[in-house]
């Protein structure tokens, strides 16, 4: 996985070098190889060319990825302050040393869980129990201790079984993977968590535009102030 996405944001910079400067195409990697670019399909140059990659991932091989070969990391739901802290950061940090990067030439991006209500309760544990049953996400997990309860919902996921899944999700569990508060809290609880640690960071929530605009106007200006 790693070694092929890491060829694919090296093809991608070849078609856009190609594009932007018109030098023949001729990427030869482990995975691909590119070396045709007909007129039809060459946009030409654009006015700012400089375009930001973002990957996405859980686990510390694609975030060393991208902090040695792009310009962001997406950080999956799935994760703990704790996990961010001692896992995925030192990740990016190893991949931006080796670039020659500092951190601040690097986006962090976060998706988060929120519940502050009974209905947002049920919908994150549910989300939470099935991303832990996933074998390849299972490090999040045994960071906390937790690796036992991770193998009972795989066990639970093979058997269809996914009504009994977000009760082994404990309160604990749920105070670790999301920010659990009254929603006139969450905007400070949610600096409280990721202050400091990331660049950017959204709400694992339902939107639907007209529906709770008063909540989603509040929350965006009490995180910018």
């Amino acid at each position: 996985m790693v070694g092929k996405l890491r060829d694919q944001i090296a093809a991608i910079h070849a078609l856009w070098n190609t594009w932007q400067t018109g030098a023949p195409l001729d990427f030869r990697g482990e995975y691909y190889k590119l070396t045709l670019m007909s007129p039809f399909f060459n946009p030409g140059r654009i006015q700012h060319p400089n375009i930001p990659i973002y990957i996405a991932g859980v686990n510390t091989g694609l975030a060393r990825l991208a902090g040695e070969v792009t310009q962001g990391f997406l950080v999956h739901p799935f994760h703990s302050r704790r996990y961010l802290v001692e896992v995925l950061q030192p990740a990016i940090q190893q991949g931006l040393a080796k670039s020659g990067r500092a951190r601040d030439e690097f986006k962090i991006s976060v998706t988060a869980f929120a519940v502050t209500s009974s209905e947002e309760d049920l919908l994150v544990r549910s989300q939470i129990a099935f991303y832990a049953s996933t074998p390849s996400y299972r490090a999040v997990m045994e960071l906390h201790g937790w690796g036992e309860i991770a193998e009972k919902l795989s066990g639970l996921a093979r058997l269809g079984k996914w009504g009994e899944m977000p009760g082994l999700v404990s309160s604990e569990m749920l105070a670790s993977f999301a920010v659990v508060c009254d929603p006139e809290e969450l905007p400070e609880k949610l600096k409280e968590r990721y202050g400091g640690l990331v660049d950017r960071l959204g709400l694992y929530l339902p939107f639907t535009p007209g529906q709770r605009d008063d909540f989603w106007k509040g929350l965006a200006a009490a995180l910018k102030s």
